[in-house]
């Protein structure tokens, strides 16, 4: 794959995420992962398809609106760095931050090897909101 196609197909992964968490499809989420995939959020570290999986379908409803990601490509590895905005869909309440992944190319294409996110507090960058 070209360096053009690479970076379509990373932005469509991060674009995926948001789409399939906030459509409640919990199993397809936890795909764009690798198997030994990490999500770090609240302080925890949820790992693995079932631990992602279950992260997911246990979450909160709502809508993440992530900014244009910076991604540097690596050969079969690349980083990216992007802004979010998640919107409650109950209360409403925002939670704003930044997410740093680690992305990978595998045999189905590219997927998150990890994510980490850290939310912007008032009293600055936190692992929870």
């Amino acid at each position: 794959m070209s360096r053009a196609g690479d970076r379509e197909a990373l932005h469509e992964l991060l674009a995926a995420y948001c789409i399939k968490m906030d459509r409640r499809d919990a199993e397809g989420w936890a795909d764009l992962f690798t198997d030994d995939g990490q999500f770090f959020a609240f302080g925890r570290s949820f790992d693995g398809h079932e631990g992602l999986q279950k992260l997911a379908a246990t979450s909160p409803g709502g809508i993440h609106i992530a900014g244009h990601a910076v991604i540097e490509l690596a050969g079969d590895e690349a980083t990216a760095q992007s802004t979010f905005v998640f919107v409650d869909q109950k209360s409403h309440d925002m939670r704003i931050g930044f997410y740093d992944d680690v992305l990978v190319r595998t045999a189905v294409g590219w997927r998150f090897r990890t994510r980490r996110c850290t939310f912007q507090s008032a009293d600055g960058p936190s692992d929870r909101p």
